[in-house]
């Protein structure tokens, strides 16, 4: 066998072992000795059971201990009633977006934000001079679309950016 073999192999050996150990500590049957050797061609080896007869072993031996899982705290520091309110509707977020009729992201934007039933505006900045202004402000002179969420300032298309910021306004 090679060494780059018995490298492998013992790779392989240390990935399973903690596996190994792992498995044993969820199962029905609690091993509490672990014995390690080396075979006849070099390989080490773990086990629950004995080696074979006249093989020198090491024996691990352990205690498996009973483990409680943490209690989760009460959050005091909101009355209870406050702690159980609701969410906002997605009918109640207001989204305002700056967009351009030709912009293929907008459009996706546009359909996006719909999909998720909130209140969308839309301001076309090529045709809203004092719309445009407003985007220049809340953008810093960046491309459309610019999306508002109540506050939170998106720039370009994220889905995913669109749907946390609704989700924050909503109250999650």
């Amino acid at each position: 066998m090679g060494d780059k073999e018995m490298k492998s192999q013992f790779k392989f050996i240390m990935i399973l072992f903690p596996l190994f150990i792992f498995l044993s500590s969820i199962s029905s049957i609690e091993p509490s000795e672990i014995y390690k050797w080396k075979d006849k061609d070099g390989n080490i080896v773990f086990s629950d059971s004995p080696p074979p007869p006249g093989v020198d072993a090491e024996i691990k031996k352990f205690k498996e201990e009973p483990t409680e899982r943490p209690k989760a705290k009460e959050d005091i520091s909101r009355p209870k009633v406050e702690r159980l309110r609701e969410k906002r509707p997605y009918g109640s977020i207001n989204v305002i977006m700056y967009m351009t009729s030709r912009c293929d992201y907008c459009r996706k934007a546009r359909e996006y934000i719909r999909s998720l039933d909130v209140n969308l505006i839309e301001y076309d900045v090529e045709k809203d001079r004092s719309k445009r202004e407003e985007f220049l402000r809340k953008s810093g002179g960046g491309g459309v679309p610019l999306i508002d969420v109540e506050g939170i300032i998106l720039r370009g298309y994220n889905p995913g950016e669109i749907k946390t910021a609704i989700e924050k306004r909503r109250g999650g």
